[in-house]
């Protein structure tokens, strides 16, 4: 601190603030050396991408139920009552059931929790879920 002493009675304290400056400025340019050093490399692992459709893999369960409330499993129709006894036998045979669902955007929220449970109940310990909606009728 500094005592101003010009042409008054009193003597009144004022704060120096140019040591205050030099550190600031100190403080400024250690941060502008040791920031680019902080920086870290985030590496990233994108897939690649592919321009054709990729055929199915025979190994693949896949479940559909289209806007209609048709259910087709592997592309073949079969009736929720059925499907118990038709995917047992598939995921019995392989070491990961994983089943694969797909459903239409209409399809009601309920009917597809009664496939998913069925699913389930046929041994199906892991479903995936397929973004594409399937087609309203399967050629045959």
């Amino acid at each position: 601190m500094a005592i101003d002493l010009q042409r008054s009675t009193r003597v009144r304290p004022v704060v120096n603030v140019t040591p205050l400056v030099d550190v600031v400025l100190v403080l400024l340019i250690v941060f502008m050396v040791v920031a680019p050093l902080l920086e870290r490399e985030l590496g990233i692992r994108l897939p690649s991408t592919r321009v054709g459709a990729r055929p199915p893999d025979a190994a693949q369960v896949v479940l559909a139920l289209d806007d209609g409330g048709v259910l087709r499993l592997d592309g073949e129709r079969i009736a929720l009552a059925d499907l118990p006894d038709r995917l047992a036998p598939l995921l019995a045979a392989r070491t990961a059931p994983v089943v694969f669902f797909q459903a239409a955007d209409d399809v009601r929220y309920g009917d597809a929790v009664r496939v998913l449970d069925a699913a389930r109940g046929a041994g199906a310990r892991e479903i995936a879920t397929v973004l594409a909606s399937p087609p309203a009728r399967a050629p045959r």
